[in-house]
Formats: structure tokens, C-alpha cells, sequence
């Protein structure tokens, strides 16, 4: 069959049978398909014909490629579409075709990314800011947008996790989420208390309404919201999201990159500076994987040099004083001849 045909069967495989989640099939598709694209133009066909020749060329099409910055794309996302590719040749061998093994293809060697954090200093400046936008956004909008801020810094949680939340998840009187995260992995994180007081003032401003959402969209009209338009309003989008913390980073001075992952990180840092482990992190993050946590262990390196200092406070411990010369040792005997 066609490379076209063969990655849909892979997909509902994915859907059904993985149960892998909506993000990751749309981001598996998307990535399968710009690589059909690029076949198409070469004049492949079939996933058969697909070789090694063939994949350093796309290889080599991707390092010269710029990314939605207008940067070069970086090793993280040229490794993206060959894991991607490798996991769809294993589903082809699998389901008995002959195609080229996925064994051959080796992940370009990622170099170790800076993480980008804000303090909690900046984090109140940009509730600060939320809260006095002088522009025509309603009371409730700011409030909303107040609260997923502090649910992203006081949690942990990734941007699609936060936007899945539900009212009834977020009433628990200590503040324990239950989220299933990538994979339908399940873990138990808790709110901030002062995230927890945010979402009830968003929520009693927000009044009794049918829309099981936590975040909902509002109308752009400035008469107040009414219960039938949030009933049928959705949760409200990533890219809402990403657009609110940058114009807020913004208008505080911070023009860093600045994204809802950035707030993740923000969480993360949080804990190791006030002296939480990299388990205890990866638990409360969901990474499968300790060696996605390790990231941020070099943002503790000031840590790290204050353990030594406190160790080591001085050299008196050796008997060596400053500006103090060392005493002549008078030596016997004749000296050696070399």
C-alpha cells in the first residue's frame, strides 16, 4: 500500500490501541505528513522504497529548514520527526511489511537546553499587571487569567493540562488535583493556596453556570457575560494562552521568551531552590523519565556553590594562615648530583 494509506492505519493504531492522546496523534500526523510531502516531491510512493539514502536527505532538508521563529530548527525538533518515523516503521514491521529498519536511524545529539524561569517576584509583577490592564477586559477575564497563572506556578501543570481542568476537580479543601497527564498517565498534584484562592474568586465572579470547563472563553463584547454564552463557550485555546503571558511579560519589562511552559519551569525551580529533589520534582512534573527533570539541575548551581562554602569555610582548618611564609626546612647531607 501507499505511504499515505499506511500512516492512517498507523494513526488509528496510535488512537485506538495506544490510546495515545489527541495532542500527540495530531502532532504524529503532522509530522508524517510533511514528511509525505517531502516524498511526494521526490517521487516516493510507498513506504517500501522509503531507505536510508532517502532519510538523510529529508535529514539534511530539515537542517536547512527554519522553524515558525525564523530560527534554524533546532536538534529537538529534527529528532522529533526521525523518533516519530522510527516509531512507524516498528508498526510496519510489526503488521508484517518489509520496509527499512528502524534500528538504522540515530537520533542527532541534542545539546542541553537553557531554561528560561521566572521568580515569584516576577510572577506577583504579572499578576500585578493582569489585574490593573486598563484596556476594556472584564473583570472576570482578569481574574481568569489571574488564576492560570498562579495554577501553572503553584502546580506544575503543562498548558493542556490546566486548559482540562474541570469545576468539580478544583473544590477539593486541600487543593489535590487528580491530572492525567501524557499517555494517560495519572498523577496527584496540589493547587497553591494562593491558586486556590484565585479560582474561587474567578469562579464566584464567573457565577452558577452549565459549563463543566474551569477556563472558558468569553465573548469579546463588553456587556457582562451571560449564562447561556458561557454554556456554550469551550475551554479556551493554547495559543489565548501564550498571547496573554507574553503581552503581560511585556508591559512588566520581561522580554525574554516567555511562554506558558516558561511557568512550568517557574514551578520546578521553585521547589529545588527551597530544597525539594529532582524525585520529588519528576513525580510532581510527570516526567516518565528521570533524565528529563535533570534539565533543571544546573539552575542550582548557586546552590551547589554555597554547599561547597559552607563545607569549606575557610583554610585555617589545615593550620595555613594568610601572609604567613612557610617555614624553612633545613635539609642535610650534600646535594644530589643530576
Amino acid at each position: 500500500m501507499s505511504y499515505t494509506r499506511d500512516i492512517e492505519d498507523y494513526l488509528l493504531y496510535c488512537e485506538l490501541t495506544k490510546q495515545y492522546s489527541h495532542n500527540t496523534v495530531r502532532n504524529y500526523r503532522n509530522t508524517l505528513e510533511r514528511f509525505g510531502s517531502w516524498l511526494e516531491v521526490n517521487k516516493v510512493v510507498f513506504t517500501a522504497d522509503i531507505d536510508m539514502n532517502i532519510v538523510n536527505q529529508y535529514r539534511i532538508f530539515l537542517s536547512k529548514r527554519e522553524s515558525s521563529r525564523h530560527t534554524d530548527l533546532s536538534a529537538k525538533s529534527q529528532g522529533y520527526q526521525i523518533v516519530v518515523l522510527r516509531s512507524f516503521l516498528k508498526f510496519m514491521i510489526k503488521n508484517g511489511a518489509v520496509v527499512m529498519s528502524p534500528d538504522k536511524l540515530e537520533l542527532p545529539k541534542a545539546r542541553q537546553r537553557k531554561v528560561e524561569y521566572l521568580t515569584e517576584e516576577e510572577i506577583k509583577k504579572l499578576i500585578v499587571a493582569i489585574m490593573q490592564d486598563s484596556n476594556r477586559i472584564k473583570e472576570v477575564q482578569k481574574k481568569r487569567n489571574q488564576a492560570i497563572i498562579l495554577c501553572m506556578f503553584g502546580s506544575g501543570l503543562r498548558l493542556s493540562e490546566v486548559l482540562s481542568l474541570k469545576k468539580v476537580e478544583c473544590n477539593h479543601p486541600e487543593g489535590q488535583l487528580q491530572i492525567e497527564g501524557k499517555g494517560g498517565k495519572v498523577r496527584t498534584t496540589f493547587l497553591a493556596p494562593a491558586a486556590m484562592e484565585a479560582v474561587s474568586q474567578y469562579l464566584e465572579l464567573r457565577g452558577t453556570d452549565l459549563n463543566r470547563f474551569l477556563f472558558v472563553g468569553f465573548s469579546k463584547n463588553i456587556k457582562p457575560t451571560t449564562e447561556r454564552t458561557i454554556n456554550k463557550a469551550k475551554s479556551m485555546s493554547q495559543r489565548m494562552v501564550q498571547m496573554m503571558i507574553q503581552k503581560y511579560a511585556n508591559s512588566i519589562g520581561i522580554y525574554k521568551h516567555i511562554t506558558p511552559h516558561t511557568l512550568r519551569h517557574s514551578f520546578a525551580t521553585k521547589v529545588l531552590f527551597e530544597g525539594g529533589d529532582l524525585r520529588s520534582v519528576q513525580i510532581l512534573l510527570g516526567h516518565s523519565n528521570i533524565a528529563t527533570t535533570q534539565i533543571y539541575t544546573h539552575i542550582t548551581d548557586s546552590q551547589i556553590r554555597d554547599l561547597h562554602s559552607r563545607v569549606f569555610k575557610t583554610d585555617s582548618d589545615f593550620g595555613l594562615e594568610k601572609n604567613t611564609p612557610l617555614k624553612e626546612v633545613k635539609k642535610r647531607g650534600r646535594p644530589r648530583k643530576v
